[in-house]
């Protein structure tokens, strides 16, 4: 009776530590705001496990205030010029874009998931860059993100 209890009690410590991970990486969430220039402001929400970016999602603002007239209007004419400068977002295996107009803002919401996505893909498309060209990108640093948003201009501070 007593070994049956002790293999039970082995048991769910067991399962409890394969639940628990292992001792896993702990899963953080940044958040990057900031101006780009006059007209451009952006929120970057980096939800990664470790130093591994998972998710990352963006809000760009793009604030016309002043330049939409009758012969520059928002929607067909400022609306065409932020899409031919963005990246393609939806052609790229996983992410995603939307952009919608409020006034004389563009607002630009951008879902990179680098779980699914292709890193070869987004190196082409210039999202992602590396010291080695000829090396495979096997994750995304979180650490080397937080960098290059700064380097931006953005401020990042872990949630």
């Amino acid at each position: 009776m007593r070994e049956n209890q002790m293999k039970k009690l082995l048991s769910v410590m067991l399962l409890a530590l394969l639940l628990t991970g292992c001792g896993g990486e702990e899963k953080t969430t940044t958040i990057c705001k900031g101006n780009i220039d006059e007209m451009t402001a952006a929120e970057v929400t980096i939800e990664a496990t470790g130093d591994k970016t998972d998710v990352m999602k963006s809000t760009v603002t793009y604030d016309f205030t002043g330049y939409v007239t009758e012969s520059t209007p928002i929607d067909t004419y400022w609306l065409p010029k932020v899409k031919s400068i963005n990246v393609d977002y939806d052609s790229l295996k996983g992410g995603s874009a939307k952009y919608t107009v409020d006034g004389e803002k563009i607002i630009l919401k951008i879902e990179l998931d680098y779980g699914e996505a292709d890193f070869d893909e987004l190196k082409k498309a210039k999202l992602v860059t590396t010291t080695d060209s000829d090396k495979k990108i096997v994750y995304i640093s979180l650490e080397e993100t937080i960098k290059e948003q700064e380097k931006g201009g953005l401020t990042c501070k872990e949630k």
